[in-house]
């Protein structure tokens, strides 16, 4: 009995051992049929149906060639751009600066073209009038630079004589015309203001590279006699031009080719440089100055 019993648990047991060994190698089946069956999936969705990959494919190739025409107006667009922009810069490089020197900065002022030049913080306003010689021959041109817009100080008040301002002269024996010297004399009360020397260097060069001589003198003869300058006012055989300060500005014929310039809140140097434009528009008006 015992033996028998033996013997049946014994093939029990190689039963059990024998499903045991077969269901794992069912279990290892489906696994790797699964495990396929998700791979294939996964490849369907990334390529899709079968072909659909090679399709994918022709269709970027297809589209190559469109995608470089895009590119290529694209370029043809920036390149079209670039030379506006460099055309642009040329002719704000060239045109503004003719513009500026022949229309905004030029202007004509009585027969006389003027030139508006900056140098730093500094303008000026320059034009050309003709040399002339005793007999009246224009030997050359002269170089003014003002630092006051003409049109600006136009208005300041000029009562000569025929609107003119003349410089007494002579005759020499051959006919030539000579001129007497030109005396600036100064009134020593007036103030001395920071434009001062400026508008007297400006005066008295502007009139000696008109060829006549110039000097220095005191229109109060005491002052003069104490400090052993010249004394003149209008009662000589010359020019003078007489500067001193008061309530107005203002260029005034006292005498025959006696001037007074008359300056307010220190604007001798529009004063004085009123008197320069003056004589200027003489020339101009004269000589038709271009």
């Amino acid at each position: 009995m015992d033996e028998k019993r033996e013997d049946i648990e014994e093939n029990n047991s190689e039963k059990l051992e024998s499903n045991l060994e077969e269901n794992k190698s069912n279990e290892i089946e489906n696994a790797e049929k699964l495990n396929d069956s998700s791979e294939d999936k996964k490849e369907q969705d990334i390529e899709g149906p079968s072909g659909e990959q090679d399709s994918l494919f022709s269709e970027k190739k297809d589209d190559s060639p469109q995608d470089n025409k895009d590119i290529e107006v694209m370029q043809n667009k920036q390149l079209k751009w670039a030379v506006f922009l460099m055309t642009s810069i040329i002719l704000i490089i060239v045109v503004v600066p003719f513009i500026n020197t022949n229309f905004i900065n030029k202007f004509d002022y009585h027969g006389l073209t003027f030139q508006r030049t900056q140098l730093g913080q500094i303008e000026f306003y320059s034009t050309k009038f003709p040399v002339v010689t005793g007999t009246g021959q224009v030997t050359g041109e002269y170089a003014v630079n003002l630092r006051n817009d003409p049109r600006e100080i136009e208005d300041i008040e000029v009562r000569v004589s025929f609107d003119d301002i003349d410089f007494r002269y002579y005759k020499n024996e051959d006919g030539s015309i000579g001129y007497y010297p030109v005396y600036i004399s100064l009134d020593p009360l007036m103030e001395v203001c920071e434009d001062s020397s400026l508008a007297l260097i400006t005066l008295s060069g502007f009139l000696k590279d008109s060829g006549l001589e110039i000097g220095s003198a005191s229109m109060d003869k005491e002052y003069a006699a104490a400090n052993d300058v010249l004394y003149k006012r209008c009662e000589d055989e010359s020019t003078v031009i007489l500067v001193t300060q008061g309530n107005e500005n203002k260029i005034t014929e006292i005498g025959d080719t006696c001037y007074e310039i008359r300056f307010k809140d220190c604007d001798i140097l529009k004063v004085s440089e009123r008197f320069i434009l003056n004589i200027l528009e003489q020339y101009g008006e004269r000589f038709q100055v271009q």
